[in-house]
């Protein structure tokens, strides 16, 4: 009790260390007057149902930390780990990759609180839900939705978003993948010319994986149209390799082993018609293209228009990293002395040390609520309002979530480093 009295000091003191040179503008009577209840309403953003739901259910046995897995076991319970969440019944209605179109604020709320459990589930749930599935969602049509997001739902088909390529990082313009119609016998073909355009850093491909979104340049009768998406089978139902398909595993990383990113090439692959995701561009059956969009530039940025919501999820999931380590930081602080009975909180230099990213945890965090307003909540979005503030506020928070969690654990001094606090990235 009394290390949370004095977490509660800590955080009205935020204020005066925030306004230190406009003392006049601090509320005495307003900072006494904070309800925890009205504040968490406040950045909740939505669905708190749900999400209390999810919560609980993230308190089972399997979502315990285990910091002694090897590589391929903490990928296997990782795995595990999302195959309950999708199996789970969260007040009547499970978790559904069709939310993405039909209530994309339940979708990202779900997602959203397995941060606060595991980030390498998240990421993974994020691959597979938000970047495969919500590609399929926006750029399919209903022959797709059909036949693949059932399977995406209970993991039945793992996805992965095969986009980034060795050479040409974000540029996707630029990628050099083809994808070329063979009219006689009603096939694309699928091809890495060259070791620059193999599909890099492709999280859920490097192990458990079975079908990529992939993005290539379409050409249809000698003529090219730009990047098109693919679903394309990278394995069969046991896990084997499909023929022309070659995946390198990526191997241990700094963070998130239990994301398995993998290279990929293609080597003339054959997939299709149907395997074109349809709703913005077409090819029939004699090797006519089609498109209600006139220009490669404008069906482009329709293309990549879906990454929208997986952008607001990682500048999400940084900020939720902000509010644990912050958290862990302000409750350490409050209950650890030093030199005595005084706490390493009351020293006003440890206080200048994390009261700072406390407010820019809170900033940020009303700041996603705003996105997700522009976002979700207007009648017609303004597309280039959510573009920038959504990139802007990823970029903000990740560089945020640095420089926050390094003063969060060096204020926990020795125990900012051991795995059980969460020092992890």
């Amino acid at each position: 009790m009394e290390g949370n009295r004095r977490l509660e000091v800590l955080e009205r003191q935020l204020c005066a260390v925030q306004l230190a040179e406009a003392p006049e503008l601090i509320d005495a009577a307003a900072l006494s007057a904070i309800c925890p209840k009205q504040l968490q309403a406040l950045l909740v953003h939505d669905n708190p149902e749900l999400r209390s739901a999810v919560f609980e259910f993230l308190k089972g046995d399997i979502f315990k930390p285990n910091h002694y897995l090897s590589l391929m076991e903490f990928r296997e319970l990782t795995l595990q780990r999302l195959q309950r969440f999708v199996a789970a019944d969260f007040g009547g209605r499970g978790f559904d990759v069709r939310d993405y179109m039909n209530d994309p604020r339940r979708f990202m709320a779900g997602l959203e609180c397995l941060s606060f459990c595991d980030y390498s589930m998240a990421i993974k749930a994020g691959v597979h839900f938000t970047l495969c599935g919500g590609t399929i969602c926006k750029l399919g049509t209903a022959k797709h939705h059909n036949a693949l997001l059932p399977k995406l739902n209970t993991l039945e088909l793992p996805g992965c978003f095969g986009m980034t390529e060795l050479g040409h990082g974000s540029n996707v313009m630029g990628i050099e993948t083809t994808a070329v119609y063979d009219a006689p016998r009603g096939e694309f073909v699928i091809t890495t010319p060259s070791n620059e355009a193999s599909k890099y850093w492709i999280g859920g491909s490097g192990q458990h994986g079975k079908i990529c979104a992939v993005f290539a340049q379409l050409t249809v009768g000698g003529v090219w149209q730009g990047p098109h998406v693919f679903m394309v089978r990278i394995r069969d139902d046991s896990g084997r390799l499909m023929p022309g398909v070659r995946i390198k595993d990526h191997g241990p990383k700094m963070g998130l082993n239990g994301v398995d990113n993998g290279q990929i090439w293609f080597d003339s692959v054959r997939v299709p018609r149907d395997a074109m995701l349809d709703r913005y561009a077409s090819v029939d059956a004699a090797g006519t293209y089609s498109s209600p969009i006139p220009t490669v530039s404008a069906r482009f940025g329709t293309m990549v228009g879906g990454l929208t919501t997986g952008r607001i999820l990682i500048g999400q999931g940084a900020v939720t990293a902000c509010m644990i380590g912050t958290t862990i930081a302000l409750r350490y602080a409050s209950q650890r002395p030093q030199f005595g009975d005084k706490l390493i909180g009351d020293y006003l230099t440890h206080q200048r040390r994390l009261l700072p990213g406390l407010a820019t945890t809170y900033a940020l965090q009303l700041g996603m609520k705003q996105l997700k307003v522009a976002a979700f909540d207007a009648a017609k979005p303004d597309a280039k309002l959510v573009h920038v503030l959504s990139s802007g506020l990823k970029a903000a928070a990740t560089w945020s979530r640095v420089e926050v969690l390094q003063q969060c654990r060096e204020c926990c001094g020795g125990m900012g480093f051991l795995l059980p606090t969460r020092s992890g990235p």
